[in-house]
């Protein structure tokens, strides 16, 4: 009885791993997020947000992660580094790095808030 057991073991063990590895992939950064709207403040939740329409004053844009570290927003390219709950990106043209937090990460939507200023920037997955 003891032995029927042990040889269930490994593949449970092998389906909670396929699992987990498929959630991570659900929550992935890379694609393309196309910008939804800036909001004062830091938010963490999406609730009131999913409804939202892409018609904010500050215009609209794609911000796309790709595999290779590189990503390209309003056609600007340049490499980002994820590190925890902290996104780094420095663009290819020589500025500053942008040091993000991640607020918010889904398969479906993602926000980012800035340390420096308390706003919040929302995206959808395209």
């Amino acid at each position: 009885m003891i032995t029927k057991k042990r040889k269930f073991a490994p593949c449970i063990l092998v389906c909670l791993f396929l699992f987990l590895l498929s959630s991570c992939k659900s929550s992935s950064l890379l694609g393309p997020w196309e910008f939804i709207d800036v909001y004062e403040g830091k938010l963490t939740k999406i609730d009131t947000l999913q409804s939202k329409k892409n018609n904010s004053k500050y215009g609209t844009g794609v911000l796309e992660f790709n595999k290779d570290n590189s990503f390209t927003s309003l056609g600007n390219k340049g490499k980002y580094s994820k590190d925890d709950q902290k996104l780094k990106m420095k663009y290819d043209d020589g500025q500053d790095t942008v040091v993000m937090n991640i607020s918010y990460l889904s398969k479906n939507y993602l926000l980012l808030s800035n340390g420096n200023s308390p706003k919040t920037w929302f995206y959808r997955k395209k």
